[in-house]
């Protein structure tokens, strides 16, 4: 199925423009999971990035392909960074913008020297694989069954998109002719920006599944544990009530004990 640049961005546009609107609900909605913000700004990144890219075809600029990708490896370093959140992990987001100035300043000198495009495809596939593949190890490693599902989407759509950071710099090696992966025409291209499309709607689904599941192991988990200190606590209540009943009116010695001690009246 061919289709043409246009359409494809669009539908690219308004894709990353619902994942964000999306996310920034559930933000407000699950205030206690901060993934949902972190997630919530890199897909806006992500529809920014897509509308620069889309610009630049009608306003030709070295400047816009420079905002296209700086605003797309960060809206990847956001998306790791929400998923070690969700996980209870450090979320490193200030290294990530140290990563990005340092992408944004090498590119932005790449360009401005007209490098080759094997060097430009070189440093995309450097700074993009790394983050994308973040992603797909924070999720790979967690050894837990009750997120299966959501935990193979995300885990798919991270290799995809991996993958996928890799593909312009090996058409660049083995076929120039091939050149317009690395730019984007989906007329001439069509399966592979289908393959691209693929993982990201896999991973942003996957992302939006696996953070309510991981809501709702938790909830049900305290829920569990809630319901286990109030039976002890009802237990032991049933037993301090037991042991008073029991407690006997004298002591070991056979006297009264205090309670029942009372002074005679007038003189003995």
């Amino acid at each position: 199925m061919k289709i043409d640049v246009a359409t494809f961005q669009t539908v690219w546009l308004i894709t990353f423009l619902c994942s964000a609107l999306i996310t920034t609900a559930l933000s407000r909605m699950f205030a206690q999971v901060g993934a949902f913000r972190f997630w919530a700004v890199g897909f806006y990144l992500l529809a920014t990035a897509t509308a620069c890219f889309a610009l630049h075809k009608i306003w030709p600029s070295d400047l816009l392909l420079l905002a296209t990708a700086t605003l797309a490896l960060q809206s990847r370093i956001l998306i790791w960074t929400g998923t070690r959140d969700l996980f209870g992990e450090s979320a490193p987001w200030r290294a990530g913008l140290v990563v990005t100035a340092v992408f944004c300043v090498l590119y932005g000198s790449v360009l401005a020297w007209n490098a080759p495009l094997a060097v430009r495809a070189g440093l995309l596939a450097l700074f993009f694989a790394p983050c994308r593949a973040a992603t797909l190890y924070e999720v790979y490693r967690r050894r837990r069954p009750q997120l299966g599902p959501a935990r193979m989407l995300v885990a798919v759509g991270s290799g995809i998109a991996t993958l996928n950071a890799i593909v312009p710099l090996v058409l660049v090696l083995l076929d120039r002719s091939n050149m317009t992966l690395l730019y984007g025409n989906p007329r001439t291209t069509s399966a592979l920006y289908a393959v691209v499309f693929a993982g990201d709607l896999l991973l942003t689904i996957g992302l939006i599944v696996l953070a309510l599941h991981h809501l709702i192991v938790e909830r049900d988990m305290l829920a569990t544990l809630d319901r286990g200190a109030l039976e002890r606590l009802a237990e032991s209540r049933e037993m301090r009530g037991l042991r008073e009943s029991r407690s006997p009116h004298c002591d070991a010695l056979g006297h009264d004990t205090p309670a029942q001690c009372q002074s005679l009246p007038g003189p003995v």
